[in-house]
């Protein structure tokens, strides 16, 4: 995405959607190194993640404290197998990040899933303010978790 400012150097849609894009894709590096202090830091410590989806995992997460518990449950069900790429990201001037992400992992009892997934950003002062997670195959991710 390209970037300009108007001749009052003003911020243009394009600016803030690369950076809010930015600012997510900065959460999934991090998520994906296992860089826990860095992911931490790219949520305000009021934000929210909606796991919209039938399962013991499902729900409002409340917090940073509360997002980190559903993450570190994830990692640990899946003992450490766990993966949520990004296929793609899109974003409006209004700060909502949108992400296709694939999202694998593989239980001790050999019960496995892979699930393209549609995860809704808001990004507030360069921090994500609020993720809403839609799985692509929810009796699948439901039997997955159980």
């Amino acid at each position: 995405m390209t970037s300009t400012t108007t001749g009052t150097g003003a911020t243009t849609t394009a600016d803030t959607s690369a950076a809010d894009i930015a600012a997510v894709r900065a959460g999934f590096e991090a998520f994906a190194a296992g860089d826990v202090a860095t992911f931490i830091a790219g949520f305000h410590p009021d934000a929210t993640w909606n796991h919209r989806n039938d399962d013991h995992l499902g729900g409002v997460h409340r917090g940073i404290d509360a997002i980190m518990a559903f993450l570190a449950e994830s990692g640990r069900l899946t003992a450490g197998t766990l993966r949520a790429p990004a296929l793609r990201f899109m974003a409006d001037d209004d700060h909502h990040v949108t992400a296709i992400m694939r999202v694998s992992g593989t239980r001790p009892d050999g019960r496995t899933f892979d699930d393209t997934q549609l995860v809704l950003f808001v990004v507030e002062d360069g921090r994500v303010r609020s993720v809403d997670q839609y799985v692509g195959d929810p009796a699948a991710v439901t039997a997955f978790w159980a």
